[in-house]
């Protein structure tokens, strides 16, 4: 079992978003699951954007309005006889909080409420919360909605919030019985934790290795004949150059390291010869290949080479102390 805290580690790093966690008091250890540890980081992250003043935008307004403001719909405002009253229709542009990031934080707080294994507590520091977003609408989320929201430079942070945000969404399943929410914990859905480790361990390393160029590599099949567009294409996870050195590493997040067969254990055959094909078409005839699965039991540290490679199989127990996690992934590639 990952303790609660590093998912959180995890998820920062994975989102990049490290500055911005920090603004954000969480201690960890005082939730009890991953909900309300997500929960406590976007209720306190809110809180921190009302201190600062919420993002507000000019939004167009269509409205009737005594006398003129704006721009006057003249054929709408003769239609309804408003000029014999001293009225208009009107469009103007108004500075608004109505607008779709708060309307996004404020309809995942309203959802938060209706799930019931959150906090008691939390429950009502969110509704207190709710209270003061009274002059922002709730809306409906979707899966598209969060990608139409356009970030300022200067305010990262609520990118931070928003991805705490859509996390939870892709994580509630509403109970059509009683229109309660379930918190579905992805640390349980193989699919969802392997694309985050394999985000966590390309940002760690460009974070805390900044003198490393660290990136994601196309390779061409080293392969001769016609008609190379029918064959598939060859992107690494991780391809770090570090001064003379080349790494290319694969992030698998697997439940078990290796695979049974028969009464031995094996290292997964695809992985080994999805490493080896990286290696042998690129263009570095000394690169090191690395494997990376996460681990909470069993250690793993393997070493093979061929044609000049070196090939690594290597585990990172998620069940230590951060910094031990952080040295360890620092051990591996130096």
């Amino acid at each position: 079992m990952i303790p609660i805290k590093n998912i959180y580690f995890l998820l920062c790093y994975a989102w990049n978003k490290l500055e911005e966690s920090e603004l954000v008091y969480v201690s960890a250890d005082d939730e009890s699951d991953l909900l309300n540890l997500l929960s406590r980081v976007l209720l306190n992250g809110t809180k921190t954007l009302l201190k600062r003043g919420i993002d507000r935008q000019y939004i167009t307004e269509r409205k009737v309005y005594q006398g003129i403001k704006g721009k006057v719909n003249i054929t709408d405002s003769l239609r309804k006889n408003l000029f014999s009253k001293g009225f208009s229709v009107c469009e103007f542009d108004e500075l608004s909080v109505d607008i779709l990031p708060n309307q996004i934080l404020k309809t995942t707080l309203q959802n938060l409420i209706k799930t019931p294994t959150l906090s008691p507590i939390l429950k009502q520091e969110i509704r207190t919360i709710i209270y003061r977003l009274h002059e922002i609408s709730e809306i409906v989320l979707t899966d598209t909605i969060f990608h139409q929201v356009q970030i300022k430079r200067n305010n990262s942070f609520y990118a931070f919030l928003l991805n705490i945000s859509e996390l939870i969404y892709k994580n509630l399943l509403i109970n059509e019985e009683n229109g309660h929410f379930e918190f579905r914990d992805f640390v349980r859905n193989e699919r969802q934790m392997a694309i985050l480790f394999e985000e966590f361990i390309r940002n760690f390393y460009k974070i805390e290795v900044p003198e490393a160029k660290v990136f994601r590599e196309d390779l061409h099949w080293k392969m001769a004949g016609e008609m190379h567009q029918f064959l598939p294409k060859m992107q690494t996870d991780i391809s770090i150059k570090i001064n003379d050195r080349k790494l290319i590493i694969d992030a698998k997040y697997y439940k078990e390291t290796l695979q049974k067969y028969y009464d031995s254990e094996k290292i997964h055959s695809q992985h080994l010869y999805q490493l080896f094909a990286y290696l042998k078409n690129q263009e570095d005839t000394k690169a090191e290949g690395i494997l990376i699965y996460p681990t909470v039991q069993k250690s793993l540290s393997l070493t093979y080479t061929h044609e000049g490679h070196t090939i690594r199989i290597e585990t990172l127990n998620l069940n230590q102390d951060w910094h031990e996690i952080k040295a360890d992934l620092l051990r591996i590639i130096t």
